[in-house]
């Protein structure tokens, strides 16, 4: 099977040039000309958006399943594609499993004080999808996130290594009643993680009848297939 990664940014670079060997599956870039292919395959979108229409038409075609690392765009809303699609705000799966985690107890805290700290790298300029999660999680406005993009108060205050300055995801969340204090912290540096993350969604593809719908990448947690 093909796994086609669509995209040409730090991120696609960094699964095309990763370890994402699967027994059986060749690793490709996506290009225009695959669009008219027959054969049933995986799609990580990693891109712009510029592609994201022929790639679904693909998709539906062939009933290949789509796996959405980018935030912001279309197929994170769209419904009954009528093939498998997969919402991936983030791929570490252990910050997923944190995610998980405090999305099944978010209820828990509606009436103490929270607030969300991102930062990324200088040239992200789509939305934060991690930041957005732990917020949808905690009922708390995604207009109150604080985004950090400054590399001298990166490196400073969240003890980012400069060689990470230009890839990395930091998220500092804290939940206050009074003079006690919860925070959760995480910390991705590089995208290692990332590329071993999407590998094991990829697995779990191969491994598991899915329907033709939209999942998130918490649904693949709660179904143990993580």
């Amino acid at each position: 099977m093909k796994i086609f990664v669509v995209g040409s940014g730090k991120l696609a670079n960094a699964l095309l040039n990763s370890d994402l060997s699967i027994q059986d599956c060749e690793v490709i870039q996506w290009e225009t000309s695959y669009a008219d292919l027959q054969e049933k395959s995986i799609i990580v979108h990693a891109g712009s958006g510029r592609q994201v229409n022929e790639c679904f038409e693909y998709c539906k075609r062939t009933q290949s399943a789509f796996i959405e690392l980018s935030t912001g765009l279309q197929s994170e809303a769209m419904d009954d594609l009528g093939f498998p699609v997969i919402i991936c705000p983030n791929t570490s799966v252990l910050v997923l499993k944190t995610l998980h985690m405090v999305k099944k107890s978010g209820g828990h805290f509606k009436n103490y004080e929270v607030s969300i700290t991102e930062s990324h790298q200088s040239a992200k300029t789509t939305e934060p999808g991690t930041a957005f999660a732990f917020a949808h999680s905690l009922n708390h406005p995604t207009d109150k996130i604080i985004s950090v993009r400054d590399p001298e108060l990166q490196g400073k205050k969240m003890g980012i290594p400069g060689e990470y300055l230009d890839k990395h995801a930091w998220h500092r969340i804290v939940i206050r009643d009074g003079n006690d204090e919860v925070s959760i912290e995480t910390k991705v540096l590089g995208h290692d993680s990332y590329a071993r993350g999407v590998k094991m969604i990829i697995q779990a593809i191969l491994e598991n009848r899915l329907e033709n719908k939209r999942y998130t990448v918490l649904d693949l947690i709660d179904k143990n297939m993580l």
